[in-house]
Order: C-alpha cells, then sequence, then structure tokens
C-alpha cells in the first residue's frame, strides 16, 4: 500500500512537472528559443570541444584495461581516502583531469566490466565530481579572472575539495563486500577505438541535451527574477558556466568557488543521465556537491591567502577582483564541521539504502 502511493504521489509530481514546462513553454516562448540557442551554441563552442575527447580517451583506458592497470599501485592510497578498490581511484583521477561528468560515467563503466560491484560504484560517483583544468584555468581564469594563476589556485582548491569529500563519505559511507565483483576477464574487443568513439558520442548528446534544458530555463529566470542578484545565483545554482560569467567580478570568490565545488544542476543532470545502470542515492549525491562546495570555498580562501593574486575581470566597468575578507577562516571551518556532523548524522540511513540497493545487484 505504502509502494502504491509512493508510486501515485511520483506520478503526480511528474504530470505537474509537464504541465509547468509547457506552461513556460507557451508563456515565455522567446525565452526559452533565445535559451536553447545559447545551450546549442555553447554545446558547440566549448563543451563538445572540451570533453568529447577526454570522454573517448576515459572509455578507451577502462575498456582496454589500461586503467586499471595504472591506477593498481595506488590501490592502497584509494583504500585509505575513499575505502575503494584501486580501480575506483581511475575514476577519481579521470574526473580531475576531465572534468564534471567523466568521473561518473568511468564509475559506470567500471560497474559494466565488473570491476566495481553496484555499491562500490555508487560510492564512486559521490566522489569522482571535479571540474577540470580546462574549464578553471582557461575559461575562469584567463578569460574571466584575467589570470592563469588565479585559475590554477581555483583548480588545487577543487581537487582538495574532492580529495576531501571522497575521505569523509569513505569514512562514512560503507560498501557491501559480501557482493562479489563480476568476472573481470572481459575481453576488451577488437573495434575498441570505435565503441570508445561511440560512448562518448552517445555521452556528449546526453550532456547537451541536459545543458540546453538548463540553459533555457535560465532565460526564464532572468525574465521573472525580481533582482539581478536572484538571477546570478539562480544561474550558479542551475549552470555552472554561465553562472560563473555572471558572478566574478560581482560576488566575492569565496561564493564562486562555492558553486564551482557544487557543481550546479545541469552537472548534476548530466550524471543522472549517464549512471542509468546504477541505482545512484540521489540525496547523498546532492548532499556531498553542498559539503564538497563548502570545503572548496575553504579551501580556495586559504590557498588565497598563502598566494595573493591581483585580479581584473573583463566586464563592462573593468572593477579591480578581490578576495573577500569577510569570511574568516574560523567561518570557512565551522561550516565544514557543520557538514561533518551533518553528514554523520545520516550514516546509517545512508547504510541501508546502499544495502537494500546492493542486494539487488546483478550478478554474473
Amino acid at each position: 500500500m505504502k509502494h502504491k502511493k509512493l508510486f501515485y504521489i511520483r506520478n503526480i509530481i511528474q504530470l505537474s512537472t509537464a504541465i509547468f514546462g509547457v506552461f513556460l513553454c507557451l508563456k515565455y516562448g522567446e525565452e526559452c528559443t533565445q535559451g536553447v540557442k545559447n545551450g546549442i551554441l555553447f554545446c558547440i563552442e566549448v563543451l563538445v570541444p572540451s570533453l568529447f575527447l577526454f570522454m573517448a580517451l576515459s572509455s578507451y583506458l577502462v575498456r582496454s584495461g589500461a586503467a586499471e592497470t595504472i591506477t593498481k599501485p595506488f590501490g592502497k592510497v584509494s583504500e585509505f581516502l575513499f575505502r575503494l578498490p584501486s580501480e575506483a581511484f581511475a575514476a577519481v583521477i579521470l574526473s580531475m583531469i576531465g572534468g564534471y561528468p567523466v568521473g561518473a560515467k568511468v564509475a559506470v563503466m567500471l560497474y559494466e566490466r565488473g570491476r566495481l560491484n553496484e555499491s562500490e560504484a555508487q560510492k564512486t560517483a559521490c566522489i569522482a565530481v571535479c571540474a577540470g583544468p580546462g574549464f578553471l584555468m582557461n575559461y575562469v581564469g584567463r578569460a574571466l579572472l584575467g589570470s592563469v594563476k588565479a585559475g590554477a589556485i581555483l583548480f588545487a582548491a577543487q581537487i582538495i575539495g574532492t580529495l576531501f569529500t571522497g575521505f569523509l563519505i569513505g569514512r562514512t559511507v560503507k560498501t557491501e563486500t559480501y557482493n562479489a565483483r563480476r568476472d573481470t576477464n572481459v575481453p576488451a574487443g577488437k573495434n575498441l577505438l570505435t565503441t570508445a568513439v561511440a560512448d562518448a558520442s552517445r555521452a556528449v548528446c546526453q550532456l547537451c541535451g541536459m545543458v540546453v534544458i538548463c540553459s533555457a530555463l535560465i532565460e526564464v529566470i532572468a525574465t521573472v527574477s525580481p533582482s539581478e542578484g536572484v538571477t546570478d545565483i539562480a544561474s550558479a545554482a542551475v549552470e555552472i558556466t554561465a553562472g560563473c560569467g555572471r558572478m566574478c567580478g560581482k560576488y566575492p570568490l569565496y561564493l564562486v568557488t562555492f558553486f564551482i565545488g557544487f557543481g550546479g544542476i545541469s552537472v548534476h543532470l548530466q550524471i543522472f543521465a549517464g549512471i542509468g545502470k546504477i541505482n545512484l542515492n540521489k540525496g547523498l549525491f546532492f548532499l556531498c556537491r553542498i559539503i564538497q562546495g563548502i570545503i572548496t570555498a575553504a579551501a580556495a580562501y586559504i590557498l588565497f591567502m598563502i598566494f595573493p593574486v591581483e585580479l581584473s575581470v573583463f566586464n563592462s566597468t573593468d572593477a579591480p577582483l578581490t578576495f573577500a575578507k569577510s569570511a574568516t577562516f574560523a567561518g570557512s571551518a565551522a561550516l565544514v564541521l557543520s557538514s561533518l556532523c551533518f553528514l554523520g548524522s545520516i550514516h546509517k540511513t545512508v547504510n541501508k539504502k546502499l544495502s537494500g540497493g546492493a542486494r539487488h545487484s546483478p550478478t554474473q
């Protein structure tokens, strides 16, 4: 009876969302059209050139077994940091190199090849979410802040945020070891390159679709928003690229860094679209992104205090951008501590959910 009630509630929510979407398309047709154009243009100019090759390379490395061979010496590091096997470390590293959605996609492929069980793949997908160096150093650093050094510091803060968040998840969320991994002797296949390109093509098409939807939503938000500040914050929460473009130079840099660590709803949807075979706990995933955003912002604050950078943004006023002193290190530490307490409070609930999902994991 309970499951039937939840089924009806879910259907009502989905139907309401669809009706609301139709309403927005009819009432704000021009804005939606412009948003779709902006999204397509962004995909052509930024997303596809920056992600496609990394997606294809990631698929090639995983399917050929090279990724597991390279990361095998880091087995103890992966076990210590994340309480995961060395194969999961490959997803984390490739995410740091390729950008946000790459790590989760690699986790899915490792699960399909039997290198990770479902519980381990779920945990890996929550950890391996990171902005790549191309986005942070070239777009945010060089184009928006006028400093590649600033972009490099942001990238370093993002790595710290990813590793620290993974460390917390590793000690809070337990994986089910009784669910044995499947046969790992999966042949690489004769057409490995063709398969890798096909994997990358499907993944990038899914990502582009999510970006286009979110771009249309941002245009509608900009139209109905009561103030420019609300539009800026909402844009960063929905789509990180547009959000960084709006926020750099107008807001404290630690706030921008928080949204970089958070990733944005568009990134979350991109990841959800690519993990259909993994029963990912979306509530846990969203909580991890908030914690990662807080830790990344705190790390950026400390790094910019140690390595000060004079920044000037490329906007209409060419106003100098300084790292705000209003946020103290103690305040950042308090935010991190409160997140740790919150994460610990859901420890038992998360383990029960993961245990239930792992018991239904298919085996061969």
